[in-house]
């Protein structure tokens, strides 16, 4: 009995090692994992997509958890148009939308009326693709600024 106790327990030592390293590879893996998820810094889009300045001048993606029916008729215009939403969409209760934002605008928005909340979404999950217009270039949208 001794010695089939003591052969028990050198097999439970010798796997000692194996269990920590895969202790440590899925730590890793959960590490990884969880970085893909939440980055640090924000993704941008694509080269080709329309909102990739944006990410390149410093600005970040949001999810905005809006209250339309708190906003009004009028206000319901004025935010529509800032955050470029089509005409035809129809706002009513509480919507998500996606925008990119400076930090200083992110705060003013974090603070205004009938804003449930502001998520940041720096792995760009509900970036909408875009695809740049075609007859539009840099140049042109700087002479039309001007």
């Amino acid at each position: 009995d001794d010695t089939r106790k003591r052969a028990v327990q050198q097999r439970r030592r010798a796997r000692r090692p194996v269990y920590a390293l895969l202790g440590c590879a899925a730590a890793a893996a959960c590490a990884y994992a969880y970085r893909q998820l939440y980055p640090l810094e924000q993704r941008c889009p694509p080269p080709d997509d329309r909102f990739h300045e944006h990410c390149v001048e410093g600005r970040k993606h949001y999810q905005i958890e809006i209250d339309w029916s708190c906003l009004g008729e009028k206000r319901t215009k004025v935010m529509r148009m800032a955050l470029g939403l089509a005409d035809g969409d129809s706002e009513r209760g509480v919507g998500m939308v996606p925008t990119w934002l400076t930090e200083e605008n992110a705060e003013i928005v974090r603070v205004s009326p009938c804003i449930r909340r502001l998520r940041l979404d720096t792995a760009c999950r509900y970036c909408v693709p875009t695809p740049r217009p075609a007859n539009v270039t840099n140049a042109d949208a700087r002479a039309a600024g001007a």
